[in-house]
């Protein structure tokens, strides 16, 4: 009796683990995504278009709307903004997008001293995404790091899930994209 013992509890671990296995599949949060260390070029967490994690984008917002009065300025953020359009554009987004740069700027600045984070697009005020991006809603982000490093995006990626973006896409080897819920 004592030999089944070892194989008895063996197997239940087992049939625990498949189970947790099969849960993590299901709901796509799995415990192996939270603990990662890098995402791969293409990858996106979780695997779901974007519109199914956050939501369609309803309109874009525009200066004039009274959507802009909902975003917010991340003019005090410790994270530098390309600001290619010249008119600050990339600091107005949603407080909770906000939140969540900052989050990631702390652990950008944790992982790589003398490093910081690099938006080099949030806020889209001249339509230059594809139709219904949340760009244009104050939902999303581009960004890299402050050194352009690109060996550093698959671990940004994965520092981008830790921060608790809602959606992050390794979309290529110049960026990391990052959006959230409304």
């Amino acid at each position: 009796m004592l030999r089944a013992a070892p194989l008895l509890i063996f197997s239940a671990l087992s049939l625990a683990c498949d189970q947790l296995s099969a849960l993590d599949s299901e709901s796509g949060d799995s415990l192996a995504k939270r603990t990662r260390t890098q995402l791969v070029v293409g990858e996106r967490l979780p695997n779901v278009p974007e519109a199914t994690v956050v939501g369609a984008a309803d309109a874009p917002i525009s200066r004039a709307s009274t959507g802009f009065r909902m975003l917010v300025e991340c003019e005090d953020c410790p994270i530098v903004f390309k600001d290619e359009e010249r008119n600050k554009s990339d600091r107005f987004m949603t407080p909770r997008l906000r939140k969540n740069l900052v989050q990631l700027s702390k652990l950008v600045s944790q992982t790589w001293p003398k490093v910081e984070l690099r938006v080099t697009e949030a806020w889209d005020d001249r339509r230059e995404h594809g139709a219904g991006s949340v760009h244009y809603e104050g939902r999303a982000a581009d960004i890299t790091t402050s050194d352009q490093d690109p060996t550093k995006l698959g671990t940004l990626a994965a520092l981008a899930v830790k921060a608790g973006f809602d959606w992050v896409y390794y979309e290529d080897a110049t960026h990391v994209h990052v959006s959230v819920k409304r």
